[in-house]
């Protein structure tokens, strides 16, 4: 989504073109709506998701060793590409494939690799190679790497020379800008919202977690709204064995987040490790306060006692303390998600971050002697 919301502002006065390592799905589609011209070529990424055990992981892992080889050929196929658009620039959109920095090193095109991701910290990717490698490979073949958070710069400048580091925040979409006013406000019950993958390192089982801490101390002026795609079977069983299915509903994939969150009060970002935060940023631009984990890109995004509280991750129980401040005090849901919604729509809004981007292309081709 950041990828598209980038292009979406830089394609008016830029010619872009995308090589992508899958013939069809979601991206390629938005992108042929666009009439963004997209030439397939299959890459593999040199980090893989752990594997259901240790051993399991391992032999991938040797198995991608091999496999990684394949992307130089991937990119001398792409070279003709480079060629016949007269390419100015090659940019990388994650730091788990590494065909792009292959390629400008082919044509001597300068290369901006997007780091959008921790990798291990978030998502527990394991290298194909070690990690230091990696990093090596990384600063070798990039003329610029961007990082979406002070956070993610602060693992990277350990690695990588600080000099070629710039850090960009994502970009939200204007769509999700939605100034709400006090009197729109229900607070008899106060609904909260959690979005996002299902997945452990999402953090789900802490928020309901949280809320039967919160029905147990008697408090019942709430509601949690768990909406993304995944398995919630483990999920549903923790919420019928602590007796709280009248105050959690399972929305499952949403495609009109920024519509359901018109309805919601609050919204809970208890990830691990969020590398940015693409959900607490949506969530400000929505006027709710966010309850975000001490972790990661969080920290640069929640102001706490102003755009809403952060709690220690992993916590239930300081989760559940969170909570009860807006319970106690719903006022106050409605001047930090009024200073959430300024906030988000001063610093992150998708053309500010085009802008950013930009400055970063201008800044290599004059480097390189380029228009």
């Amino acid at each position: 989504m950041s990828l598209l919301g980038m292009i979406d502002q830089l394609s008016a006065e830029n010619n872009i073109y995308v090589a992508v390592p899958i013939k069809e799905g979601f991206l390629v589609d938005e992108l042929r709506k666009r009439k963004i011209p997209v030439f397939y070529q299959h890459s593999f990424w040199w980090m893989i998701s752990p594997g259901a055990s240790q051993g399991s992981a391992m032999f991938r892992k040797w198995v991608y060793k091999i496999l990684v080889f394949h992307n130089y050929v991937c990119a001398w196929r792409l070279r003709k590409v480079v060629k016949q658009y007269a390419i100015n620039l090659i940019h990388t959109n994650s730091s788990v494939i590494n065909t792009g920095g292959i390629l400008s090193k082919m044509m001597h095109v300068p290369h901006v690799w997007h780091v959008r991701e921790f990798g291990q910290e978030d998502f527990g990717f394991i290298g194909a190679w070690n990690y230091g490698r990696i990093y090596r490979f990384m600063e070798r073949h990039s003329d610029r790497v961007i990082v979406i958070s002070e956070a993610v710069k602060s693992k990277y400048k350990k690695r990588i020379s600080a000099d070629l580091i710039r850090v960009v925040y994502n970009g939200v979409g204007e769509e999700n800008l939605y100034e709400k006013k006090q009197e729109a406000r229900n607070t008899d019950i106060v609904q909260f919202l959690i979005s996002g993958r299902v997945s452990e390192e999402k953090g789900q089982e802490q928020a309901v977690e949280a809320v039967a801490l919160l029905v147990e101390r008697g408090y019942k002026n709430l509601h949690l709204s768990i909406a993304g795609p995944g398995d919630t079977e483990l999920l549903q069983k923790l919420v019928k064995q602590r007796h709280i299915e009248k105050y959690v509903s399972f929305l499952g994939f949403r495609t009109d987040l920024h519509l359901l969150r018109r309805k919601m009060d609050v919204e809970l970002v208890c990830s691990r490790c969020e590398a940015f935060g693409r959900v607490t940023v949506e969530a400000m631009m929505c006027s709710n306060p966010v309850i975000g984990s001490n972790s990661g890109g969080t920290l640069e995004l929640v102001r706490n006692g102003e755009n809403g509280y952060l709690y220690r991750q992993g916590i239930a129980e300081d989760l559940a303390d969170k909570i009860i401040c807006f319970l106690e005090n719903p006022q106050d849901i409605a001047r930090m998600g009024n200073n959430a919604y300024c906030y988000a729509k001063e610093k992150f809004v998708s053309a500010r971050n085009a802008e950013n981007i930009m400055a970063v292309y201008r800044e290599l081709c004059t480097e390189a002697g380029r228009d």
